[in-house]
């Protein structure tokens, strides 16, 4: 009897080994640094709105545009849809976020804070349409 339940935690543990590599098998060590450090940098621009510190933003701002260069990051192929373009995807996402972090900084600095806000917001959904499209939520 005990043989019994040993491998059948034995066979659960291995099942949900491999599911749990699975999960993770689409991003590479440098992906995954980049992807942390544009985490950190999001969290950053929100302490920033948080703490109502310019220069906290400027620096969140400042990180995530410098994170979002190493555009290698975001060439993740999505082999289920034949018709997705990863590098014209990646391109297209970092300059868009870029873009929006340029107008984030600029929008607290002129004191338009609900517009920064809201900005952050557009940058924040950008970074979620791209973990659905590429991480499948």
């Amino acid at each position: 009897m005990k043989k019994i339940l040993l491998i059948a935690v034995l066979a659960s543990a291995v099942l949900f080994a491999s599911e749990d590599a699975n999960a993770t098998k689409v991003l590479k060590p440098t992906q995954m640094k980049t992807m942390q450090s544009l985490e950190e940098a999001m969290e950053t621009i929100q302490k920033g709105f948080l703490y109502n510190n310019e220069n906290v933003v400027e620096n969140g701002v400042k990180d995530l545009k410098k994170n979002l260069e190493d555009i290698d990051s975001f060439m993740i192929k999505n082999d289920e849809d034949k018709n997705f373009n990863a590098p014209v995807y990646a391109a297209t996402e970092t300059a868009a976020i870029t873009t929006l972090g340029d107008e984030i900084l600029k929008a607290y600095k002129s004191e338009e804070k609900d517009k920064a806000l809201t900005l952050y917001g557009q940058a924040f959904q950008r970074c979620i349409a791209c973990h659905k499209i590429i991480r499948k939520w």
